[in-house]
């Protein structure tokens, strides 16, 4: 059977073997504020695993060694196919501004030392810029999107039995550019197995362990990349399979507090109370929190939500301003934020808003809006970042490009942002000490926090104690 060509240039390589072996790698080493379990690559193992049962899977996580560990575990294993997954390019941070790519790049001359097996690229990070990654991080080959059928498509074309041609998303070299296959559909049922070595280093390190319930997203945020990732139609996943994955992180772990990773939680709501009502009738003791846009929520939801174990809110409101939501393309106003706010308040639901100060049609007006009513809230957690980071394709990004802003050459994978001149940033400092409301800015290190509650045993994502 042949094995992939090394398209940095060695020649084809046979080899003759029944079953392959392919080893993921998380590449993900980024603990701010706690280590986040690599919930993409356990999603990938367990698709694998139930579709192509005979394919060998192990998986690595960065998390949990250095660079000579993995060149001596790839080198014990060695796989026929090394897939690495970069979850995210930078910490999102304008403060910071902390690029993840150099690391990547060590974490795949590591594999390098241990392997000539070919590494295929993926991720959510890599999905943004899977051209430019492939060439600057030396990969065989690339997948943009969700790589469940797409990985298995790739290593049957790689070992005789299918054409690259056909597989969704694939990027592979094209002498010294890249091809790109666009994507032309998704899968509507993934499946979701806990790594048992995985989740006790993260449940004892994070307090929470994480799931989708659905995929996709129809919002046209200015900023945000994730429909470009994962696709504009929302697909759910089947309620029982979900309850089953909680059923077993139960009895077979004892995780009792998730977090769900939707973009977000509250797109579908005769979804999520069927899901609600599954939880209920399962009567496990777990408890959850997740995203949500502050609108589409009524009290009833709410409460239905809370009896299925619903403990926190994290809201992605950004702003408190009308002109600045209409700016961020956000389909919700002030109004909504203020009402349900004041219906989580009233259950006792903890809750916190995202906020991002200085993004695309803030102005000093709007800024000071945002402050004014966010005192008029129930006692909650701000967490703002400044400015909107621009990424590819984005609306953002083409607005940007056609007022002259931004060049459609520029370099965009170094992070760059965009910040309204009317965001003084020590002003805005300086107004918050006589805030109501905790703000909780991005230079702010509550590691020592986190590490304490986890040490006395708290669970979830514990900002309610910084009140």
């Amino acid at each position: 059977m042949p094995n992939a060509p090394d398209s940095r240039g060695a020649s084809t390589v046979f080899r003759d073997f029944a079953v392959p072996h392919l080893t993921l790698v998380s590449a993900n080493r980024f603990t701010t504020p706690y280590p986040v379990y690599p919930l993409g690559l356990s999603y990938l193992k367990s698709y694998l695993n139930r579709e192509w049962p005979d394919l060998r899977v192990s998986l690595v996580d960065m998390n949990m060694m250095g660079g000579k560990e993995l060149t001596q575990r790839i080198q014990g294993l060695a796989p026929d196919y090394v897939a690495v997954s970069l979850r995210n390019i930078d910490d999102v941070d304008q403060i910071h501004k902390r690029s993840f790519v150099e690391g990547y790049g060590e974490v795949i001359r590591a594999v390098r030392k241990g392997t000539q097996a070919p590494v295929i690229l993926g991720g959510a990070g890599y999905s943004l810029f899977p051209e430019r990654l492939l060439t600057e991080l030396e990969g065989d080959f690339g997948l943009v999107g969700e790589g469940e059928q797409s990985l298995i498509d790739l290593i049957r074309a790689l070992e005789g039995g299918g054409e690259l041609t056909q597989v969704d998303g694939l990027v592979r070299r094209d002498g010294v550019d890249c091809q790109l296959q666009p994507r032309c559909g998704y899968i509507d049922n993934p499946t979701l197995t806990f790594d048992p070595e995985l989740v006790a280093h993260y449940w004892q390190r994070s307090g929470m362990l994480n799931i989708q319930t659905k995929r996709g997203c129809p919002h046209k945020c200015v900023y945000c990349s994730y429909p470009l990732i994962d696709g504009t139609r929302v697909r759910n996943l089947p309620v029982e399979q979900i309850v089953t994955t909680l059923r077993e992180a139960w009895d077979s772990h004892g995780i009792d507090y998730v977090f769900f990773t939707d973009s977000v939680f509250n797109l579908n709501p005769d979804f999520n109370e069927s899901l609600s009502r599954a939880l209920i009738k399962e009567g496990l003791p777990t408890k959850w929190g997740a995203y949500f846009a502050p609108h589409r929520l009524s009290a009833s939801q709410l409460a239905l939500y809370q009896q299925a174990g619903l403990t926190h809110l994290e809201f992605g409101t950004e702003a408190l301003s009308d002109i600045t939501l209409e700016s961020y393309g956000k389909p919700f106003r002030v109004k909504h934020v203020q009402r349900t706010a004041e219906l989580a308040a009233d259950l006792g639901i903890h809750q916190a808003h995202f906020m991002i100060m200085g993004g695309w049609g803030e102005t000093t007006q709007s800024i000071e809006e945002t402050l004014v009513n966010a005192d008029t809230l129930a006692d909650t957690v701000f967490f703002p970042y400044f400015g909107m980071r621009v990424y590819p394709n984005t609306l953002l990004a083409k607005t940007m490009i056609q007022q002259g802003l931004l060049s459609a050459e520029d370099d965009l994978l170094a992070p760059r942002y965009y910040q309204s001149p009317d965001l003084d940033l020590e002003g805005f400092r300086s107004r918050l000490k006589a805030a109501r409301q905790r703000w909780v800015l991005p230079d702010e290190d509550l590691s020592g926090n986190i590490e304490m509650l986890r040490k006395l045993g708290k669970r979830g994502p514990l900002w309610e104690y910084i009140l």
